[in-house]
């Protein structure tokens, strides 16, 4: 799909979703506000271009603290003055070039990080003199190879004690890179270390800069074939006049490589024919590292390996066209067979939750995990067991067996139920998103349900037999599975059912569409259109707990959960056989903590299809930590259409973004 189309598409999903719920806050005034945008010179010596010193690697930043405090703790210099112990001082750090070269020096000077208190004049007057010398070891690491220091102080007074410590930087010219040679032999395509370097004549000789750039050197080779590359030690030579200086480094990158076969060594934890389902690299592709570390991770998030490394073994014989194989070797530890896990959970509307599971991670090898799971809770209990099949034939395919009795007492409806399910399933993960997922599946449900029934007009109790297909496909051109920034996702969910017992067949259709496009830096505008349609039978012959509910944490916030929607005269849902959602957020990040403005809308429909007539709107901010795992979410909204009944507000915590 073109990048115009993908564009018109999340474009199209963002305006509708966008149309049917901002609207909705010049309806009430009481809408949550959206969020603002928002002493003589240093001894040390100038360096020249003589100087056996320079061709030895840049020191990098962090070590200057390290070995300023060593130095300062071996030979401490002589005091500034010797009038009298002060315990507090003041520091005055002048002549910098740039407001970032402060701060980062002031990260590293020891009398900063002294915070203007010290036991002594003597410890006073050696932390001054090492950062005298710490000051100009920084200015050189930043270009400025001329630098020098000044270090005074002067005595307090009557008003302000302290004593000021003043350290003067005399930075000179900054140094710039003449010329940037990478020496070695070719590489396939040419200049791939040049590349990855991306050092260019003309830019100042920043130690950080240049150490970074030579760690992407490593990284990247390995990255397109070569998982032998190595880089030498640097070579800088500078002209003082000119205040320039020439840059070389050496690369070997070794001969490029193909993989090979995979094999293991030590203790196989899985058979070595499922361990090769689990690469997505195949024997002949060009070597890439960044495959190597995905193999490694999934081995991990198996849950059967406590360790594993994954290694590029000695190349074979270099072939016609000048590459090599690579056999991968993968070597780990078994982890435990037995995990228990617990967990507890609330949210307005339905109570709070506790849980715990029991699995065995292998109980049928190669990867079929038994789960026990019980959960009991104000509002719904449940215990069954659930056999999940890993990787079966293809990673992140997966066959699941399900066998659970549960009870559930909501305000819609209360329901006493045994279901068996198996499913076949391609699924994403955060290791590896996929363009295409699907489902499928059969389901059978036996409950006895008491619920309302439009046509009686009365609550009813009935026994309910159900068989089901449970479908689902989608297409995600996201650019993060619970994190999305940019793209958008399609999926469609057809699942026909029948009543056993009276025949009566009918199709349960779930349509979804989300859209993430970035409008500014750290802020993004996310859309959501759900539609659903249950044709073939009214709702008085559908079960209570297959229809249609909306409210709450999934649907529109604000409400209570199933609150949006027909409800009966004593106020306790119906449920429908048509929905509608829409939301609508502006979601800004600023490093790892962000928040959220959003307005959620919906409606359920007891007859017909789904429209966006009647709709109940909620809104509200939301709080989000950002993880290595996923965003974890607090959102608090109030409904904006509120009816008697309906809560004040609501809370949901979670993790995840919530579409």
């Amino acid at each position: 799909m073109g990048i115009r189309a993908e564009r018109a598409i999340r474009t199209l999903i963002l305006a509708i979703a966008l149309a049917w719920s901002l609207p909705a806050l010049a309806k009430d005034p009481s809408a949550p506000p959206q969020p603002a945008a928002s002493s003589p010179p240093s001894s040390a010596p100038p360096p020249r271009f003589e100087d056996p010193e320079l061709a030895a690697p840049l020191e990098p930043l962090d070590a200057f603290a390290a070995r300023a405090a060593s130095q300062a703790a071996a030979s401490p210099a002589p005091p500034l003055k010797a009038r009298s112990a002060r315990l507090a001082y003041r520091l005055k750090i002048t002549g910098l070039p740039t407001r970032p070269l402060w701060r980062r020096f002031t990260r590293i000077s020891l009398l900063a990080r002294g915070r203007g208190r010290a036991t002594d004049a003597d410890q006073l007057a050696a932390r001054a003199a090492e950062d005298e010398r710490l000051l100009v070891s920084f200015l050189h690491s930043e270009g400025y190879f001329d630098a020098a220091a000044r270090l005074s102080s002067t005595p307090g007074t009557a008003r302000d004690p302290r004593e000021t410590v003043t350290l003067a930087a005399e930075p000179g010219p900054r140094y710039a890179l003449a010329k940037v040679e990478v020496t070695g032999p070719p590489t396939v395509p040419p200049g791939l270390a040049e590349r990855a370097l991306n050092l260019h004549p003309g830019e100042a000789i920043v130690a950080p800069v240049i150490l970074a750039a030579e760690a992407q050197v490593t990284a990247r080779l390995p990255q397109q074939g070569y998982p032998f590359a190595r880089i030498g030690a640097h070579d800088i030579v500078l002209d003082n006049d000119a205040r320039k200086g020439d840059y070389t480094l050496p690369v070997e990158a070794g001969a490029r490589a193909r993989f090979g076969v995979l094999t293991q060594a030590g203790k196989a934890v899985l058979p070595l024919w499922q361990l090769r389902v689990l690469p997505r690299f195949r024997e002949g592709q060009i070597y890439d590292s960044r495959q190597v570390d995905d193999l490694r991770r999934e081995l991990i998030a198996t849950g059967l390996y406590a360790t594993a490394a994954v290694t590029p073994m000695a190349p074979g014989a270099v072939a016609g066209d000048g590459t090599a194989p690579v056999d991968v070797q993968v070597e780990g530890t078994p982890a435990k067979p037995h995990s228990l896990s617990g967990a507890v959970g609330y949210q307005t509307g339905l109570g709070g939750t506790a849980e715990i599971d029991w699995t065995d991670h292998d109980l049928l090898p190669p990867e079929g995990a038994l789960t026990v799971r019980g959960m009991a809770g104000t509002q719904q209990s449940l215990a069954g067991l659930t056999f999940v099949r890993s990787d079966l034939g293809q990673r992140d395919q997966n066959l699941q067996l399900i066998a659970q009795v549960s009870r559930e007492t909501l305000d819609a409806y209360n329901a006493d139920a045994v279901e068996l399910a198996a499913s076949l399933a391609r699924v994403s993960t955060p290791l590896w998103q996929k363009l295409w997922t699907w489902s499928v599946g059969v389901q059978g449900i036996l409950s006895q349900e008491t619920g309302y029934d439009p046509a009686a007009g009365a609550t009813v109790r009935r026994t309910y037999e159900i068989a089901a297909l449970p479908l689902q496909v989608q297409y995600d051109r996201s650019n993060d599975l619970l994190d999305p920034t940019r793209g958008f996702r399609l999926s469609v969910q057809p699942m026909p059912e029948v009543s056993v017992g009276d025949g009566r067949p009918f199709m349960e259709t779930l349509i979804n569409a989300t859209a993430y496009e970035p409008v500014m830096d750290h802020l993004v505008l996310a859309g959501r259109i759900q539609l659903g349609q249950i044709g073939g039978a009214a709702v008085q012959d559908i079960p209570p707990s297959q229809r249609f509910y909306a409210g709450g944490g999934g649907s529109v916030r604000g409400y209570a959960y199933q609150g949006v929607g027909p409800k009966d005269a004593q106020g306790a849902p119906i449920g429908g056989v048509a929905s509608t959602l829409v939301s609508g957020e502006a979601r800004f990040r600023f490093g790892d903590y962000g928040v959220v403005a959003f307005v959620d809308g919906g409606q359920v429909y007891e007859s017909g299809t789904p429209r966006f007539s009647g709709m109940q709107y909620g809104a509200g901010l939301g709080f989000r930590y950002f993880t290595s795992f996923g965003p974890v979410r607090f959102d608090v909204a109030v409904p904006l259409t509120r009816r008697p009944g309906d809560p004040p507000a609501g809370v949901y915590i979670s993790i995840g973004q919530a579409f």
